[in-house]
């Protein structure tokens, strides 16, 4: 049996989706979301209720604090291993997420490009630093695909990316093709109605902050964790920090948090077509879990 993937953009449904699924095959899912790796950011990641977790198995959900550092060859090495363990135990894994560069590490294994350059890269930060915003110009400009692909506010992967193509002459999307993926995984994108799929993220939005949102981000801060932290500048905590500064008013900060999470759904479902080989399952269409299990048995 192959093991199944379950990706899809923010609130489009993944989790309740793939807890039906595991039910009916037998299976433990595996995170691959970067954010609720994170102790302590519950609400603002929208993780699965505890007593769901108890009943179906939910691994790589708070693993790390918000301080602490979290790559994806760390992520590669906690998933593979747990797919291991949990596939001793006759169970399937089933990998779920919106983050795709989790996915992509799996599949193809770490990029092996050139060591990295303190130089360039100090002398890409400074131009950064100058004229911010500059980097993810020129990337655009030598890479467009790795522009896609890589987060806007993604600086590390952004400096790579441009550091790869200064010490090769070759864009770095590029070399990602080159790399031979493993054909164990069978891949299911999760879509709905547009219009469908940005209601159901406002919702979401709403129920966040009527579940305590704001407190959330409070407690954090009181418990000493900087507000420039990486977790911290993500969509809901960022806006919210913004609200407690008083640079916002509440109102909009919650319209803030529907609008960049809408845009990040559109930006995931453009990453998602890449994959030539997925499953599209339309959730507003019915019997789509059975369309997945036949997929997979």
């Amino acid at each position: 049996m192959k093991i199944p993937v379950i990706m899809g953009p923010t609130g489009v449904g993944k989790s309740e989706f793939a807890i039906e699924l595991a039910k009916r095959i037998g299976g433990e899912i595996i995170s691959m979301d970067s954010m609720q790796i994170y102790r302590y950011m519950n609400i603002g990641t929208s993780k699965v209720d505890p007593k769901l977790r108890e009943e179906i198995p939910h691994h790589m959900i708070d693993v790390i604090d918000p301080d602490e550092e979290f790559d994806v060859k760390r992520f590669r090495d906690m998933a593979l291993e747990l797919m291991e363990d949990i596939i001793s135990k006759k169970k399937i894994p089933i990998l779920v997420g919106g983050t795709g560069l989790y996915f992509e590490v799996l599949r193809y294994g770490i990029f092996n490009g050139p060591s990295k350059n303190e130089r360039i890269r100090e002398a890409l930060l400074k131009i950064e630093r100058e004229r911010p915003g500059s980097l993810r110009d020129l990337l655009l400009l030598v890479d467009p695909k790795a522009f896609e692909k890589i987060d806007s506010h993604d600086l590390v992967r952004t400096v790579r990316a441009l550091e790869v193509y200064i010490l090769t002459g070759r864009p770095i999307s590029n070399l990602w093709n080159e790399r031979t993926g493993e054909d164990r995984y069978v891949v299911f994108i999760l879509t709905r109605n547009r219009n469908e799929l940005y209601s159901r993220i406002n919702r979401r939005v709403d129920f966040m902050f009527e579940s305590g949102l704001v407190d959330e981000v409070k407690n954090i801060i009181n418990m000493g964790y900087s507000k420039n932290l990486k977790p911290m500048r993500s969509i809901g905590y960022k806006e919210v920090v913004q609200y407690l500064e008083g640079k916002i008013d509440l109102k909009e900060c919650i319209e803030m948090v529907k609008l960049s999470t809408r845009h990040y759904a559109k930006r995931q479902l453009t990453w998602f077509r890449k994959y030539k080989d997925a499953i599209w399952i339309n959730l507003d269409e019915q019997s789509s879990l059975e369309k997945v299990i036949q997929f997979i048995e």
